[in-house]
């Protein structure tokens, strides 16, 4: 087991429940505690109870999507928290796609089918980069 993602907690928001298994699985392997959801409204309830440290979510997710998520985050970030690394995976691949994740307030943006250590390395950057990991 990896320690690179010790003791930072992520919320990952995703509705198939085998790609929010695999998630949780590499993340809690690299050391991280894992808050997983398959929901937005799951999501910004667990985001507003007990902020995590970042989120990785999915942008189509059932009735709702993954946009509405970052705007909520992105307004109480302002309000309340600072900054919140938030991770976008998704099976989106168009440059639009990943131009209008990145304009909404994503900090990253994978597509599926992704490399699990894509994802630990693109998370490990980005606390790093919000002074949440030590160098």
């Amino acid at each position: 087991m990896s320690t690179l993602l010790k003791d930072r907690t992520v919320l990952v928001v995703e509705d198939d429940a085998d790609t929010r298994e695999l998630l949780r699985f590499v993340l809690q392997d690299n050391g991280a505690n894992v808050v997983a959801v398959a929901s937005v409204d799951a999501a910004f309830e667990t985001y507003r109870q007990s902020p995590p440290h970042a989120v990785i979510s999915d942008i189509r997710l059932g009735r709702s999507d993954g946009y509405a998520l970052i705007k909520a985050i992105r307004e109480t970030d302002v309000e309340y928290r600072g900054f919140t690394p938030v991770i976008a995976v998704t099976g989106f691949a168009s440059p639009d796609d990943e131009d209008r994740a990145m304009a909404a307030g994503f900090n990253a943006y994978i597509t599926k089918p992704f490399d699990p250590a894509q994802v630990v390395t693109a998370l490990g950057r980005l606390l790093h980069r919000s002074g949440d990991l030590a160098a």
